[in-house]
């Protein structure tokens, strides 16, 4: 195999960058990330619309490619700009996208998106878990602590005031044999972390700022337990890769979408996942052999190519 070095390109949101990295990280020797700033014009067109030219971009030419690289992309702002770089530096470029571009599939070397969305195009690969930057310590002595990770209101649920008190509750239930730790995201509403803060039960720790994917990665590693909302395919991703049995929590149940519920049932048949109930249990999983087969996967599907044999003839 060769030395596979990587750019991965996003508009720098937090969720894209997981994911790019978490690529990269998985089959690449080193990367480097940039962050593409699309002209003001053309941030609110529909991914048609914008052109596959340096004219879309700010800073697009300031990425200099002068030998074989993988551009790695995600997010709908930098689907054309790995169009333009494929176009403009031709043989040098193996462009990858993660996720359905919504664009011409065939403008790109490999697509890499969710099982749950059923893309199957000849260039495509498709992966049970979203990919992410989280590192694991999988030989971290546990605790006796639950993690609570808690998403929020999103287009498809409301994460109404019933929603809020019936996790309040619940909470309030596990505190009174373990310390549980609540993460809350970027989603979740300051009206609940307001009231949660409220309840001054010292076996309820909330971290609301935590963000980095280190300090988040320990913190899964340590518990022997974690509870994941259902709203959130990314965080659930991430619960079951720290390998530390994950209970679903679902709320709302009239609003989850067609395509979650196959995620979740997909999940939950692998055994990497279970329901939550007030009786919770630990357990654990092993992600080896899924990690494994999905590196596999992706570079046997890159050393297929001819910009691959191309590299080592």
């Amino acid at each position: 195999m060769i030395d596979l070095k990587a750019i991965t390109i996003s508009e720098g949101a937090a969720g894209m960058r997981s994911q790019i990295e978490g690529l990269a990280n998985l089959i690449c020797n080193s990367y480097q990330n940039f962050d593409v700033q699309i002209k003001p014009f053309f941030k609110n067109l529909p991914i048609q619309l914008i052109p596959a030219s340096a004219n879309a971009y700010q800073n697009i030419n300031q990425i200099k490619i002068q030998s074989k690289v993988l551009v790695i992309s995600c997010g709908k702002k930098s689907v054309k700009a790995s169009i333009y770089l494929k176009k403009k530096f031709k043989g040098l470029v193996f462009n990858i996208h993660i996720q359905d571009p919504k664009s011409n599939h065939n403008l790109f070397d490999l697509i890499i998106s969710p099982e749950h969305d059923q893309l199957k195009k000849p260039n495509s690969i498709s992966t049970l878990l979203a990919l992410h930057n989280i590192n694991f310590d999988l030989n971290k002595k546990k605790t006796d602590s639950i993690n609570f990770i808690i998403g929020g209101s999103n287009k498809y649920f409301k994460f109404n005031e019933d929603t809020q008190n019936k996790i309040l509750n619940d909470l309030e239930f596990l505190s009174e044999t373990s310390l549980v730790n609540v993460i809350p995201s970027r989603r979740t509403p300051s009206e609940f972390i307001k009231n949660l803060s409220m309840l001054k039960n010292h076996n309820i720790k909330l971290f609301t700022d935590l963000f980095d994917p280190v300090t988040y990665g320990n913190l899964l590693s340590e518990s022997n337990m974690q509870i994941v909302t259902w709203d959130s395919i990314s965080m659930i991703s991430e619960a079951i890769s720290s390998e530390t049995g994950t209970f679903l929590y679902e709320f709302e149940e009239e609003s989850c979408p067609k395509r979650y519920q196959l995620f979740h049932q997909m999940v939950k048949q692998k055994g990497f996942i279970k329901s939550f109930s007030r009786n919770l249990e630990p357990y654990t999983v092993s992600m080896r052999s899924y990690n494994s087969e999905l590196k596999s996967k992706i570079l046997n599907k890159i050393e297929s190519n001819l910009w691959f044999k191309n590299s080592v003839s």
